[in-house]
């Protein structure tokens, strides 16, 4: 996917207490750039340590980083897409680092709203196996790391906001895993749109109410053996079903 370099040398210049002004320089303001977007969203971290995520407008986001609207929103459509958008560049930077390409997922070009940023991975360790249990814990480390921010991003509501994107932006990743494990074996659709929303759900739900609860340090650090269960889960599932079905 070609932009890996670029990606890593952007995330290792952190911008927290910079001069957000003198940051980019005299750069052109309507360059679709990363630090231009950097530059941003940390404002935007920055601005939700001085104020709740709700309360913080464009105008705030504007006037902390130097810019203009118009720089704004050629990058970003609302709030919403840049609270998006820095999720899916600290998971995707992250899943960059961790993993090689060969097993990372991205979004096909045209179809997700940033094909350039990886946000899953297929690791298999059988022929109907899979084995996600470090994409879990990356997933956690990403929100541990701007545990206040994602934590306000996941109280926001409605159709744009973080938790429904990310339904909709795993919802077919773990279908396709659930297709993974099956290798060929018949199950109905209908039990297959099921699995896919019940454990897509699972995942989801546990990281946001566990990122929300004040008094969890790490998310997932009483997983312990069960780091995997979504997928084990899944395909103990799945082979039961089979096993059935052949009686």
């Amino acid at each position: 996917m070609g932009l890996r370099p670029h990606l890593l040398e952007v995330v290792t210049a952190p911008l927290k207490g910079c001069n957000y002004k003198a940051a980019i320089g005299e750069r052109n303001d309507t360059v679709g750039t990363f630090d231009t977007k950097l530059l941003i969203s940390q404002a935007l971290v920055d601005l939700c340590q001085e104020q709740p995520l709700k309360k913080v407008s464009i105008s705030d986001i504007v006037e902390r980083t130097g810019k203009n609207r118009k720089t704004f929103y050629y990058h970003f459509e609302d709030k919403n897409a840049l609270i998006i958008w820095k999720f899916r560049y600290d998971l995707g930077t992250e899943l960059q680092r961790r993993f090689p390409e060969n097993i990372l997922v991205y979004e096909k070009k045209g179809e997700g709203t940033y094909p350039e940023l990886p946000f899953y991975i297929t690791q298999k360790s059988g022929v109907r196996s899979l084995d996600h249990s470090k994409f879990f814990d990356t997933f956690a480390i990403v929100l541990e790391r701007e545990r206040n921010f994602y934590m306000q991003a996941f109280a926001e509501t409605g159709p744009a906001a973080l938790r429904n994107y990310l339904y909709e932006l795993y919802l077919p990743a773990l279908r396709n895993d659930i297709t993974i494990i099956l290798a060929n074996r018949y199950l109905p659709e209908e039990n297959i749109d099921f699995l896919s929303e019940f454990y897509t759900c699972a995942f989801l739900s546990y990281f946001t109410r566990k990122c929300e609860q004040p008094g969890t340090k790490h998310l997932i650090s009483n997983a312990g053996p069960f780091a995997n269960i979504i997928h084990s889960s899944m395909e103990s599932e799945i082979k039961e079903a089979q096993l059935r079905r052949n009686l």
